[in-house]
């Protein structure tokens, strides 16, 4: 977002990501290639703080991030917005 103009970097906030990578992290149409990188960050910190949480637990206590009545995709779309809401602040 702060890049300098006439870096390459600078691009990245105009430039449309690839059409897999809209469709993946629901981006939308219009999603840049910075869209991108944020939902990229906000999915590798996820799977920081999951993999935190459990490698910490003992072979008999139930893993707290485990919710079978919620579907997995709902809570990932809903972690990924609020990642990229905290990102753009």
């Amino acid at each position: 977002e702060t890049a300098p103009e006439g870096r390459d970097i600078s691009v990245w906030k105009n430039q449309l990501a690839p059409k897999i990578a809209r469709g993946y992290w629901h981006l939308g149409e219009n999603g840049t290639v910075l869209d991108m990188m944020y939902a990229i960050r906000a999915d590798e910190a996820e799977h920081r703080d999951v993999n935190h949480v459990v490698s910490g637990l003992s072979p008999d206590q139930p893993n707290p991030l485990y919710n079978p009545e919620e579907k997995f995709d709902q809570v990932l779309k809903k972690y990924v917005e609020n990642m990229l809401k905290r990102g753009k602040e």
